[in-house]
């Protein structure tokens, strides 16, 4: 009878291990297939046969993470007529109407409505043109200018936390036989949960004594996927590495005989396409790996590099697409 017992007991515990087992094994199966992540290519070298050293400490690189799915901004009569407000151009203006975007143009300025990825633009006549006596803030002023309108017409989105950079425009005025500044452009490049997302993006343009000259958002809203995603080893990284798949690089100096790789650091971030302003790309936002570090040359000279690579492990992929 004891025997009997036993018996029944360790069949019980077989069938629980066995259950958990197929759950666990299972639940990768239930989450949404995603699309091959096709990144952007800069145009430059990508190496071929070349030697791999990882010097980076991948020790607490996450296991899993989170994929979103993109959902554009809402454009409805509301938006459209707090857009126009915000930018001065009447809503009567149209010079453009089609299915899929709207053009208003007054008075040198232009508004630019995407209904289908829910994109605007917004541009002046002043907008990297010079003019004598223009004279356009410093960057820190025109960081704190760009802040305080997306602060006070609710721009950006709140799910995000922000990295800002400043770049400027200049034209050569032979006159003072010198480069001038023209414009500045303050972009916020989104961040969720710590990560920056390769991609969106928002814009704003300032120019003669703090004007906005120009906004461009390309921004979307983005939802969490069920479940995480587990992720590609840092060996199966390397390996496809060395078989360029599906990466983005970029190296300085720009040349193809590269002999070895050094990666020095490994981060996780996101990548999300935009498309064009007229239609969205991918439909999500994925990780990925992001190695940096040193290149060493055939010739002996040295120089820095950094790729991108797909980071959701290939069970989760659609292949053939």
């Amino acid at each position: 009878m004891k025997s009997k017992i036993k018996i029944s007991k360790a069949i019980i515990i077989l069938l629980m291990v066995t259950l958990i087992g197929l759950a666990i094994s299972g639940c990768g199966k239930t989450q949404t297939k995603l699309p091959l992540l096709k990144l952007p290519q800069f145009g430059g070298f990508t190496p071929n046969d070349f030697e791999v050293q990882l010097n980076a400490d991948v020790s607490k690189l996450p296991k899993q993470a989170t994929v979103y799915k993109i959902v554009p901004q809402k454009i409805d009569e509301q938006t459209v007529e707090k857009l126009c407000k915000i930018f001065g151009v009447g809503i009567s203006a149209v010079k453009i109407k089609k299915e899929s975007f709207v053009v208003r143009k007054q008075n040198g300025k232009e508004l630019d409505i995407y209904n289908d990825t829910g994109f605007y633009e917004f541009n002046t006549q002043s907008k990297y043109h010079y003019s004598p006596g223009k004279s356009v803030p410093s960057k820190e002023e025109c960081i704190k200018i760009a802040k305080s309108f997306a602060e006070k017409y609710n721009l950006l989105p709140k799910m995000y936390q922000y990295r800002i950079a400043i770049g400027s425009y200049t034209t050569y005025n032979p006159s003072f036989n010198e480069s001038i500044i023209i414009d500045r452009t303050v972009t916020f490049y989104p961040i969720i949960n710590g990560r920056e997302i390769l991609g969106p993006k928002f814009g704003i343009t300032i120019g003669n004594r703090g004007e906005i000259e120009g906004v461009n958002n390309h921004l979307y809203n983005i939802a969490p996927l069920k479940g995480d995603y587990a992720l590609k080893s840092i060996d199966e990284v390397i390996k496809e590495l060395k078989e360029n798949k599906l990466q983005s690089w970029w190296i300085k100096p720009d040349e193809p005989d590269v002999k070895k790789v050094i990666i020095n650091k490994v981060e996780i971030e996101y990548y999300g396409d935009i498309g064009t302003s007229i239609k969205l790309g991918q439909l999500f936002v994925q990780p990925v790996y992001y190695l940096s570090g040193e290149v060493i040359f055939k010739n002996g000279k040295k120089g820095e590099f950094g790729v991108s690579v797909p980071a959701v492990d290939n069970q989760y992929i659609i292949t053939g697409n």
